[in-house]
């Protein structure tokens, strides 16, 4: 051994540069396998419905949207939300494990200008996968939205049903004072006038049919949130899944390293004996 340790120690500084060399070239050649990825962005434009506020007490916008922009922005950057995209989508088999990670991590709103409509943008490993975490976005807004316009629709439609029962009772009352106004009666059976109640009803009867003109219309003109599914989907630059195994390697080959140089340069024990 100590002849060994002689030899080693005569040869040091070559060792030394030698491990140092080999730690610089493993760092510099090493090349993990390449992941092409792909990303997708598109545009969601918010569904309108009147908000409760006018229906009930006529004050405010007639139509608003079903979420404003900045809180469907932070609902799609919730990570739950986010794995829930991407464990529904739809994707190819040989991509699945890596898309997935990618939707997950990648998947984000932006907001826009409009008070409508913001950018959704997401990653996946093949642009068949990104068309298909779209698809699974677009189905999950829809869900979540689609309740939201039913809850605001619900009390404009009950509305609109109590408004017509109210007309048709109106209408029964006057076709039955119609009735006796053309039904003849005795010369001396003297009845009141009635013209008065019917025309007291008329203002009533126009406020309703109204309201029920313009409930149908507000109904009418709800819209529900649209994902557009043509979005522009380009490659992006390749992504290596080895990155964090590269910087181990190299991590450890330069510890190796610097523990070769401290044993060449350090003191010999005995070497004073």
């Amino acid at each position: 051994m100590k002849f060994i340790g002689a030899r080693l120690w005569k040869f040091k500084l070559p060792i030394a540069g030698a491990a140092l060399a080999a730690a610089v070239l493993t760092f510099a050649l090493y090349e993990p396998k390449p992941v092409q990825a792909w990303t997708g962005k598109t545009t969601v434009t918010i569904g309108m419905a009147p908000p409760a506020a006018f229906v009930l007490q006529l004050s405010g916008p007639p139509l608003a949207p079903l979420e404003p922009p900045r809180s469907l922005v932070a609902r799609i950057s919730d990570q739950a939300f986010k794995e829930k995209v991407a464990s529904r989508a739809a994707l190819d088999p040989k991509t699945s494990s890596f898309s997935k990670i990618m939707v997950a991590s990648s998947l984000r709103g932006i907001i826009l200008e409009s008070d409508r409509d913001i950018a959704v943008e997401l990653s996946a490993g093949s642009s068949a996968d990104v068309q298909a975490a779209l698809a699974a976005l677009a189905a999950e807004i829809s869900e979540a939205h689609g309740a939201l316009l039913k809850q605001r629709l619900q009390p404009l439609r009950a509305q609109i049903e109590d408004a017509k029962a109210r007309v048709a009772q109106i209408e029964k009352s006057n076709d039955s004072i119609n009735a006796r106004i053309l039904t003849p009666e005795p010369a001396d059976n003297i009845r009141p006038p009635i013209v008065p109640t019917v025309t007291a009803a008329i203002p009533a009867w126009n406020q309703l049919k109204d309201r029920i003109q313009t409930g149908e219309n507000l109904a009418e003109m709800s819209e529900p949130t649209v994902v557009q599914l043509n979005a522009a989907i380009s490659p992006m630059a390749s992504r290596s899944i080895g990155t964090l195994r590269a910087s181990i390697l190299a991590g450890l080959v330069m510890i190796a390293a610097m523990s070769i140089l401290a044993l060449a340069v350090g003191p010999r024990r005995g070497s004073g004996a």
